[in-house]
């Protein structure tokens, strides 16, 4: 799920196929590398702060074209873009890089610090006059807010968000040179919900679409297009067609991004293992397996630049204050703790639900293994029974024979069924039910069937990989449960991690498969 999700994700931290949201480059007439360098020579000249400005924009656009993309360079770039923004309070240039910083986080799967940064480029827009820059602006920020949306999978806002954005792009008319990579930026993400929405035939009008218009200057978008498309194809079960789209734009020399690539090796693991081609499965799967480490290795860099950056320059404008007030130096000292912390929890976050997955797991296929040995007896009555038991021993047998047929046959999954219902099916009494299921199982009719429903869905998940594709709400719907907040709470009262979790540990046992 996510690289995030990975893209999505992944998507699920979903929406990370957008590329930095600054000012593109003429990359068709001079490489990224070549602007990087006379970048880097223009600096050392006597030049006004807003051409250094526009330089390190350019510079953090260009780091993430070069042919093995540095993001931690290119995130070093934008905030210094940001600290020149911030000394000339230039209303319209604090207004961009807030908006980019925030995307650039996005791309890095750092959910915690988009929205603040989108916020504070609103602040700015809002003061912008009526015209082309505020229109333009407003459409990028509508673009952002619409990816954090579809981030937390919350796909119908962030179609709203997005249908904003094509709204105040069509105030300022047609595309032209300036604007046409976020009209296209628009169609994509209109594409992307709709594909997580499972309207496929909107998704892959709004994708084609984006891949109609022509955009000299980022050519290598066109590839995030095909990759969506891909996933369209794959839920309309034409997964031929998925394939021929993703590995023509692997043959492609001038697709160079790993991040993507990975996303677009699960896509082909996931067709191939459909159609049973297992040649070609070993193959991506062991490509993906050598590709990953690069991948979170270069996410983690880049993060650990922006929180460094981040935490010197908030040491800096405390040292300038006089007097050098120690209980601000120790909030930033807190603050310093806790970004660096943050980076750690992350990686913590990820072992602990790898262990409570592997937990889970095992205890499950424990069950099964009682479950098959198990047969139907008279049920023992302790010796030492304090308590009176009021059912028959003759309607406690009948109910236990039933309940197994019942834990065998899935007809739990149904979301109308209560204690009274099921004790109907019986022909018994919802008393004698319960009383029984609470001393054989445990547990009260409630919890019973709550742990049958998210056993049995993620039994489903574990031996079929087309669940992996699957939304939480179809998820929640498949195993009897009449929303997605219910059914994740439940699934983390019993297995101890949340579905997402439990979906991308499962999704790597597929890949070692």
């Amino acid at each position: 799920m996510i690289f995030c999700l990975m893209l999505f994700c992944s998507a699920q931290n979903q929406n990370q196929e957008d590329l930095s949201g600054s000012e593109t480059l003429y990359i068709s007439k001079i490489s990224p590398e070549s602007i990087i360098e006379q970048s880097i020579k223009k600096l050392k000249q006597p030049i006004s702060d807003e051409a250094k400005y526009e330089v390190r924009m350019k510079m953090a656009d260009a780091y993430l074209k070069i042919k093995k993309p540095d993001f931690a360079k290119s995130t070093e770039m934008l905030f210094k873009a940001k600290e020149i923004a911030e000394k000339l309070d230039d209303t319209k240039l604090k207004a961009k890089i807030y908006g980019s910083i925030a995307n650039q986080y996005s791309f890095l799967n750092f959910p915690d610090k988009i929205k603040p940064y989108l916020d504070l480029s609103k602040q700015q827009v809002d003061k912008l006059p009526n015209g082309y820059e505020k229109n333009f602006l407003t459409a990028r920020l509508y673009i952002e807010y619409g990816n954090l949306e579809a981030d937390k999978e919350n796909f119908l806002v962030a179609k709203k968000d997005y249908q904003k954005a094509l709204k105040f792009l069509g105030n300022i008319g047609n595309p032209n040179k300036k604007n046409i990579f976020q009209f296209r930026r628009a169609f994509y993400n209109m594409g992307v919900s709709y594909a997580y929405l499972k309207k496929n035939d909107s998704a892959e009008y709004f994708l084609n679409k984006a891949l109609a218009i022509r955009d000299t200057e980022n050519k290598e978008f066109k590839y995030f297009i095909y990759n969506t498309l891909a996933k369209v194809y794959i839920d309309k079960n034409e997964n031929q067609r998925a394939i021929d789209s993703l590995e023509t734009v692997l043959k492609e020399d001038a697709f160079k991004d790993n991040r993507l690539k990975a996303d677009m090796y699960k896509k082909l693991i996931a067709a191939y293992k459909t159609l049973n081609d297992k040649e070609k499965y070993i193959e991506y799967s062991e490509k993906l397996l050598e590709l990953e480490p690069d991948v979170k290795d270069n996410n983690m860099k880049a993060i650990n630049t922006a929180v460094t950056i981040e935490q010197k320059s908030l040491v800096d404008k405390i040292s300038d204050k006089e007097g050098h007030n120690q209980l601000l130096i120790i909030g930033c000292g807190f603050l310093i703790l806790t970004g660096g912390i943050s980076i750690f929890y992350i990686n913590q976050k990820r072992k602990k639900e790898k262990l409570l997955y592997q937990n889970f797991i095992s205890n499950l296929e424990k069950e099964e293994e009682t479950s098959k040995r198990k047969e139907i007896t008279q049920p023992e009555i302790e010796e030492k029974e304090k308590i009176p038991f009021s059912v028959p021993s003759s309607a406690e047998t009948m109910i236990l024979e039933k309940l197994e047929k019942f834990e065998a046959s899935a007809k739990f999954t149904n979301q109308k069924l209560t204690v009274a219902s099921l004790a109907v099916m019986f022909k018994t009494n919802p008393t004698y039910l319960s009383e029984t299921i609470k001393k054989h199982k445990g547990k009260n009719f409630n919890n019973y069937l709550n742990e049958l429903r998210i056993n049995h869905i993620c039994k489903q998940i574990l031996e079929r990989p087309e669940y992996l594709n699957y939304k939480i709400s179809y998820l929640a719907e498949a195993a009897g449960f009449s929303s997605h907040s219910s059914f994740t709470t439940v699934f983390k009262n019993v297995t101890g991690i949340s579905p997402s979790a439990f979906l991308r540990e499962a999704e790597k046992k597929h890949q070692n498969i």
